[in-house]
Order: C-alpha cells, then sequence, then structure tokens
C-alpha cells in the first residue's frame, strides 16, 4: 500500500471499527402486530414477527420509501413500518425486523453508516415498508383475533 493510500485506508478502517454509531434501541412493533401473544392495546415490546415476515410476502402490501421519503413521511405523522430484516455490517446486528415502527433514533443511525453492506436495505429503493392500507387491514384482523380470544377467556 503506497505512503498516499494508508492514510485513507486507515480512516476507513477506522469508521467500520472504532467510530461507529451507538446502536438504536428497539423502537416497538406496530399494533397490527400485536396481540397475537398480548393484549394489542399492551404497551409492552411484544409482537408477532412472524405475521409481520409473511404479510410482507404479497408484494401488494409493501412499499419502498428512501431515506429522505421516510423521514418526511414520519413527520408528517405517519408510523413508517418494516416489511423486512435490516441488518447492517459491521455489527451484523439487526436494527429493524418485520412488524417495526422505524424510529428517528434508527433512521439517524442509518444516516450516520459509513457501509456499503446492509442486509435488506437498498439506498437506490430504500426501506421497503407496508402499505397503510396492508397495517389498516391486519390492525383489523387482529383486534378480531384479541376480542375471539378474549371472550373466549371470560367464558372459560
Amino acid at each position: 500500500m503506497s505512503t498516499l493510500e494508508r492514510p485513507i485506508h486507515e480512516k476507513r478502517l477506522r469508521s467500520l471499527t472504532v467510530e461507529l454509531p451507538p446502536l438504536p434501541n428497539f423502537s416497538c412493533f406496530h399494533t397490527a402486530f400485536r396481540g397475537r401473544s398480548v393484549d394489542a392495546r399492551s404497551q409492552t415490546r411484544d409482537g408477532d414477527t412472524r405475521s409481520a415476515f409473511f404479510l410482507g410476502y404479497d408484494k401488494g402490501n409493501c412499499e419502498y420509501l428512501v431515506m429522505d421519503e421516510t423521514d418526511q413521511a414520519m413527520k408528517g405523522g405517519r408510523e413508517c413500518v418494516s416489511a423486512q430484516f435490516v441488518i447492517p455490517y459491521p455489527p451484523g446486528f439487526p436494527i429493524l425486523v418485520p412488524g417495526q415502527v422505524i424510529s428517528a433514533e434508527i433512521l439517524k443511525f442509518m444516516q450516520a453508516r459509513d457501509v456499503r453492506e446492509i442486509h435488506g436495505f437498498r439506498p437506490e429503493l430504500g426501506f421497503r415498508i407496508y402499505t397503510e392500507a396492508a397495517l389498516q387491514r391486519s390492525a383489523q384482523a387482529n383486534a378480531v383475533w384479541t376480542a375471539q380470544i378474549n371472550a373466549q377467556a371470560e367464558h372459560g
């Protein structure tokens, strides 16, 4: 490696190993994906990742928003919900799972990343998120299911 290349290489290496932004905290599951394990109105972070994962198999339930569009949608009051795992490497740890609400903290983390390898995220397409209609349908189905379980518990 030449004397001109070494500082560039070392800077890049530091950005990948030492100067990593802190991992964002888990935000929460969208209410459409709560309730299979607990009451959907609960403040717990438990969620039904399986249902969220398989809902994403129908392309009609999903859309893509690039980072700036996601930021604007969130500022406008929309809850953007990930339809897939998003795993930056390093550190190789998921920062989004299917059904998880994208938070401002997660967006900030993604903007600070200096890597090309992010499983589940392509900058030219953006985040794969659920459409608002898909979330509404899923939330309604979840509410019906939760009501049935609660009714059975009261009578059984």
